[in-house]
């Protein structure tokens, strides 16, 4: 289990943030947002849809720079892997290439068998995103956020839409990635039970403008969460924090 003492890998305090909508109105999507992350730590971001998890992801990623706050340290000091809600692979790129793309120029070269066949992609190395499902699109992706070695993970709903056992081989697979690198991880999901396997805390958020409403230490350790406890957990969080009790 994560230590809650650990150094920080990052901490940011987004005062406020606003978008212009098409029609010029002005929507606040963000308020008075503190979080912190330390190095190692898994958390999950959960709230109702349209909240501003992705922006906030965005902004602590270093994709979105409009806002008023502070990260630190800069994003552009982080080694940072990302895999977004869609896949969003270049077409025109073998999936091996894609992978390959994100790592620096002098690394390109690097055998990157062993992550390809964890990810079950060794026979569609050479094929184009075109030719993939969704599911197998989406095993690229994290296969290329996690290709880099990040400091930090961020992930975007990354499981969505997958059967339950790929979902679960995937799952696993990252957790296990994660804590051998000690690299922090950022993950925005709506599914309650999924945060309770991954998580060291979830932090949860109010409908827009986002910001934390509760912070939740997971205290069992990862190998003692039966689906019992994930259940047990579960109606317990739904029962006390209304905005859990669809997900």
């Amino acid at each position: 289990m994560h230590d809650a003492g650990a150094s920080a890998l990052l901490e940011a305090h987004v005062a406020a943030k606003t978008y212009l909508r098409p029609d010029g109105t002005a929507t606040e999507a963000v308020r008075d947002l503190s979080l912190r992350l330390a190095r190692g730590e898994f958390v999950c971001l959960l709230g109702p849809s349209g909240c501003g998890k992705t922006t906030t992801l965005r902004i602590l990623t270093g994709l979105d720079r409009s806002f008023a706050g502070h990260i630190s340290p800069e994003p552009a000091q982080l080694r940072i892997g990302i895999a977004f809600q869609e896949p969003r692979l270049l077409p025109w790129r073998t999936v091996e290439e894609n992978i390959r793309l994100v790592l620096p120029k002098a690394q390109r070269g690097r055998d990157l068998s062993g992550l390809i066949a964890r990810f079950g992609l060794e026979g569609h190395a050479a094929r184009y995103p075109g030719e993939l499902s969704l599911g197998l699109a989406r095993r690229v992706s994290l296969a290329r956020a996690l290709a880099v070695e990040p400091d930090l993970l961020v992930l975007d709903e990354p499981f969505v839409s997958l059967d339950a056992q790929a979902a679960a081989e995937l799952r696993r697979y990252v957790a296990l990635a994660a804590a051998q690198k000690a690299m922090g991880v950022l993950m925005v999901t709506h599914n309650l039970r999924e945060a309770l396997e991954l998580a060291d805390r979830l932090v949860l958020l109010a409908p827009r403008p986002a910001h934390v409403v509760e912070e939740v230490r997971l205290d069992m350790p990862r190998a003692g969460r039966t689906m019992a406890w994930v259940e047990a957990e579960r109606a317990r969080l739904a029962a006390r924090f209304a905005l859990l009790r669809e997900t």
